[in-house]
């Protein structure tokens, strides 16, 4: 199986967010690419397996399950392909099928790195976060209601993947998840992961559940910040919105939010930067 590796939401090596890309002719068992997931350690792998003319079955795993949705694997996926099967091409647009959705992506070849688009559909806005519940949240990022926007409420998000998105006006530094129970706390209220976003610097900071590991760039909460800092017009939809992440972990990154005001459809762009090309053994 031929793989590759790509560093997403930056145009420069060794840095953005590290992916995985595999290519695959047969269909694979869950734990098998389970266990590819964990052989890799990037914070994401996706496989792919070609189903029709740029047209992919794309499941994707971090180290510890599988998702529905993710955005950075499918910019980097989609770069990867125009590479691979369409290189004499100066831009493509795929499709792949998730396991719950069906999207788009685009690439366009810019020397010697890709810009990849995906559009992430119509968000979903399921419900704000109040009260003792809100309370229990911030005590469990280690913030406090003096940490939080002024204005702005916490809010669950999605565009293909859940978010309790958490506005802050300052405390991002100290900010850390200090419980073992944030995921049985996010399922009550719809959500998957939690996505910090200082409102003023328009920065963001994401962590898998157990705070183990943090997140360099994730295009799947950008596209449901986007879409929030869109809904309470703290951005005007036909503006362009730039996300910085991962400054924290030393791997900064820019993604690009943007929407189609007739249809509320949210897209996230970002550069790629494919590093490396191999064969998987096994």
């Amino acid at each position: 199986m031929i793989y590759y590796h790509a560093d997403v939401f930056s145009s420069k090596s060794l840095s953005g967010n590290g992916l995985t890309v595999i290519f695959h002719e047969e269909d694979m068992d869950t734990q098998y690419m389970q266990r590819i997931a964990e052989e890799f350690k990037q914070f994401e792998t996706i496989f792919l397996r070609q189903i029709g003319e740029k047209h992919f079955r794309a499941r994707i795993f971090t180290v510890e399950e599988e998702l529905d949705f993710a955005g950075h694997p499918i910019l980097g996926a989609v770069s990867i392909i125009h590479e691979e099967l369409c290189s004499d091409e100066s831009s493509i647009t795929a499709v792949f099928e998730l396991n719950n959705k069906t999207l788009q992506a685009e690439s366009i070849k810019k020397g010697d790195y890709f810009q990849a688009t995906m559009n992430q559909g119509v968000p979903e806005f399921l419900g704000s976060v109040e009260g003792e519940l809100r309370n229990i949240f911030l005590q469990a990022l280690n913030l406090t209601v003096d940490n939080l926007h002024s204005t702005l409420p916490i809010e669950v998000v999605s565009t293909g993947l859940p978010y309790l998105i958490v506005p802050l006006a300052s405390g991002l530094e100290q900010a850390k998840i200090s419980v073992r129970n944030l995921e049985e706390q996010l399922n009550k209220i719809q959500a998957k992961f939690v996505y910090l976003f200082d409102v003023d610097r328009m920065e963001g900071r994401t962590w898998d559940n157990f705070g183990a590991v943090e997140d360099v760039a994730t295009g799947s909460a950008a596209g449901p910040t986007g879409a929030y800092l869109y809904k309470w017009n703290i951005c005007k939809e036909t503006g362009e919105i730039i996300i910085n992440q991962g400054g924290f972990v030393g791997r900064p990154s820019k993604i690009k939010v943007f929407t189609d005001p007739s249809t509320r459809e949210i897209k996230v762009a970002g550069d790629v930067k494919i590093i490396a090309k191999g064969l998987l053994l096994i």
